[in-house]
C-alpha cells in the first residue's frame, strides 16, 4: 500500500512528534558508525580503542537515556543517537542525540506508539537500532513506529507500520533493525501474524514495494549490499532473498537455513549467512556459489564479525575464528568471566570486545609469547582482561574516534583514551 507525502505528514501530527530545543553541529567524523554493527556490518573497525589495564576503561562520561532500550547507539558527525521508550507498556517513544565529546544532550524527540508495544521484560519497545545515511537518521521500534529526522533532530516523516499491518507483532519483541541504501529504508517484520519487508522512500516515508515473509518469528536484521546494482539481504530458516532496492524484485534465492536471530555479514566479495555454522556466498560470482562452509562457527545469537581477514563468532564463553577467504578454523579461546551474551562483538586494532549480558566487557587479543625478535616467539589469542560496567547490556557498542559508546538498558557510557577523557557531565 503506498502513502501519499500528505497522509505521512497527516501522521507524523497525528504520532505527537515532540520537540526539546538543542543544537547538533554539522561536522561529521570521518569514523561514523552508522547502523547496527557499523557502517558496513563487519562489527569492525582500525582504530585504536580503550583496552583494560589503565583507566581508560573508566567511563570518560555516562549519561541517563530518557527510557529503557536495547538498542545499539549510532554515531553521526560529533553526535551519539540512541532510541529508547518508557511510560504506560512502554508506549512512550524517544530518539535523542548526545555529544560525542562531553554527553551532553543535543536534543530530544518523543512520539507516541500506534502499534503493538509489549515485548519480553529483557527486551524493550527500543530494541531496533537506529541507522542513519549521514543526513538523516531513521528509528524503528518493536511497535513497528518508524519515524525519520534530520541530524539535527529536525522531525521529516512518520509511518505507523502497524497501521497497515495490524497483525504485525509478537511478545519477546520486534528487534530486526532498518537498514539504507541509495535512499530506500529497508524493513524486515517477522513474525507469526503478518509478516513483511519493505523498502520504504527515505525522502518521502511512503511505501515502495512490500513482500510476505514466512509467518514465524525472526530477528535477524537485513543488510544492503551491490550486485553491483543495489540490493537488500533476507534471511530466516527458509533461505535467503535478494531483492532489488528500490523495485523490490527478487533477484536470487540462496537455498540455505539461515539463523532466525543472528543476522548475515557482507564482506565484499563474501556474504556470510549464519546458520548451522557460517556459509559464505561469493556474490561476485555468477549464480553466487559457495566459496565455503564451517559448521564449527555457530553464532548462537549473535553475528559474524569480520576483522584482519578473520571470520570471528561468539560462542557464549567460547570465540572462534576462521580464515576469511578459505573458511578454515584458525583459533578459539575460552573466556571465564562471559555468561550470556546477546550483543554482537566489535573488534578494533586494540583487541576484540565481548559484552556480557551482565555489564562485563572482556577483551581478547593476539599476544606474543617470547622475546621480541626471537624465532621461537609465538602468537596466541588469549583475554587480556575485563572492565565491569552496571547492566544489563544487550547492545552492541559503537566505535568512533577512538572511543567505545557502550549502552545500558538505562544508560550511555563513553570509554575514551587517556589522551581524549572529557570531564563527566552532570547527571540528567
Amino acid at each position: 500500500m503506498h502513502s501519499s507525502r500528505r497522509a505521512v505528514l497527516a501522521r507524523l501530527i497525528a504520532a505527537g512528534i515532540g520537540l526539546v530545543s538543542g543544537i547538533a553541529s554539522q561536522h561529521a567524523f570521518a569514523s561514523d558508525w552508522l547502523q547496527f554493527r557499523g557502517s558496513d556490518t563487519t562489527s569492525s573497525s582500525s582504530e585504536i580503542t580503550p583496552r583494560p589495564g589503565d583507566d581508560s576503561m573508566q567511563p570518560a562520561w555516562e549519561v541517563a537515556t530518557s527510557g529503557r532500550g536495547i538498542s545499539s547507539p549510532i554515531v553521526v558527525g560529533d553526535s551519539v543517537v540512541v532510541t529508547s521508550s518508557g511510560g504506560e507498556d512502554e508506549r512512550d517513544l524517544y530518539i535523542e542525540a548526545f555529544s560525542a565529546l562531553d554527553g551532553t544532550r543535543q536534543w530530544l524527540r518523543t512520539a507516541h506508539a500506534l502499534g503493538r508495544p509489549y515485548t519480553h521484560p529483557t527486551s524493550a519497545n527500543a530494541s531496533p537500532s537506529p541507522a542513519s545515511d549521514g543526513e538523516k537518521i531513521v528509528a524503528l521500534f518493536s511497535s513497528c513506529d518508524l519515524v525519520c529526522l534530520k541530524t539535527d533532530g529536525t522531525p521529516l516523516w512518520y509511518r505507523a507500520l502497524a497501521v497497515d499491518h495490524p497483525r504485525t507483532g509478537n511478545d519477546v519483541s520486534m528487534s530486526s533493525s532498518p537498514v539504507i541504501l541509495d535512499d530506500v529504508v529497508a524493513v524486515q517484520l517477522e513474525n507469526q501474524g503478518d509478516s513483511f519487508s519493505s523498502g520504504i522512500e527515505l525522502d518521502t516515508g511512503e511505501t515502495l514495494w512490500t513482500r510476505p515473509r514466512p509467518r514465524r518469528s525472526g530477528w535477524a536484521t537485513p543488510i544492503a549490499v551491490r550486485l553491483p546494482d543495489p540490493a537488500f539481504v533476507f534471511q530466516n530458516s527458509d533461505g535467503v532473498e535478494l531483492v532489488a532496492a528500490r523495485s523490490g524484485e527478487l533477484l536470487a534465492t540462496l537455498d540455505i537455513s539461515g539463523s532466525t536471530t543472528s543476522s548475515p555479514t557482507w564482506a565484499p566479495p563474501l556474504l556470510l549467512v549464519p546458520g548451522d555454522g557460517i556459509t559464505a556466498f561469493n556474490l561476485r560470482e555468477p549464480s553466487f556459489p559457495i566459496a565455503w562452509e564451517n559448521s564449527r562457527l555457530k553464532c548462537k545469537s549473535v553475528s559474524p564479525v569480520v576483522h584482519n581477514g578473520q571470520v570471528i563468532v561468539n560462542q557464549g564463553s567460547v570465540i572462534a575464528a576462521a580464515d576469511f577467504t578459505t573458511g578454515e578454523s584458525t583459533w578459539k579461546t575460552r573466556m571465564r568471566e562471559v555468561k550470556s551474551v546477546w550483543a554482537t562483538p566489535i573488534a578494533t586494532a586494540s583487541g576484540i570486545y565481548v559484552v556480557d549480558q551482565s555489564g562485563t566487557i572482556t577483551v581478547v587479543a593476539e599476544e606474543t609469547s617470547g622475546t621480541e625478535g626471537d624465532d621461537s616467539a609465538t602468537d596466541k589469542v588469549d583475554v587480556l582482561g575485563t572492565a565491569e560496567f552496571t547492566g544489563p547490556m544487550l547492545a552492541t557498542p559503537a566505535v568512533s574516534d577512538g572511543s567505545i559508546f557502550l549502552r545500558s538498558d538505562r544508560s550511555l557510557i563513553k570509554l575514551a583514551p587517556t589522551t581524549a577523557r572529557e570531564s563527566k557531565p552532570a547527571a540528567k
